[in-house]
């Protein structure tokens, strides 16, 4: 073992080398100093960027915002029908009158109530490489189909 190093074990690489990855470091990093800077006025150096890029990346990064804020939104909605499913069947107090009847019963219960997370996986799944318009029609379907009917039509009545 070295003594000169007391930190490599601390280190997961070698900084210098051509392959290393900083995550924290932004792209705004790899410019030269005179390109982040607004007509050389050192502004650069204070860490923030120059106006026109980050004007040409705000787009983009509100988009993204905004269909990560919707999906948040969605999954909410989601948690709530599923909590809207279980004081549903709560309330519902139906028994079969045999036993294979009552276990089929309980099972589409149980189906009910994680319908709505599976839809959200799967749908995060399956449109993960697609257009986010997609993703988010998807969820807005998922929202009218998953609806909990019997506390619904039980709060209302």
């Amino acid at each position: 073992m070295s003594s000169d190093r007391p930190d490599d074990a601390l280190s997961w690489g070698d900084e210098a080398d051509a392959s290393y990855v900083d995550p924290g470091r932004d792209e705004l990093d790899d410019l030269d100093p005179d390109e982040r800077s607004a007509g050389g006025s050192g502004a650069g150096a204070d860490g923030d960027a120059d106006p026109a890029l980050a004007a040409g990346r705000a787009p983009g990064d509100r988009r993204r915002t905004a269909i990560t804020l919707a999906t948040g939104i969605l999954a909410g909605v989601y948690l709530m029908y599923s909590v809207g499913w279980i004081l549903g069947i709560q309330l519902l107090s139906l028994t079969g009158p045999t036993l294979l009847i009552e276990i089929m019963y309980q099972f589409g219960e149980f189906l009910a109530i994680i319908a709505s997370a599976l839809w959200f996986a799967t749908t995060i799944a399956l449109t993960r490489d697609g257009r986010p318009a997609a993703r988010l029609g998807w969820l807005a379907l998922g929202t009218l189909v998953l609806v909990p009917w019997p506390f619904l039509l039980g709060v209302l009545a």
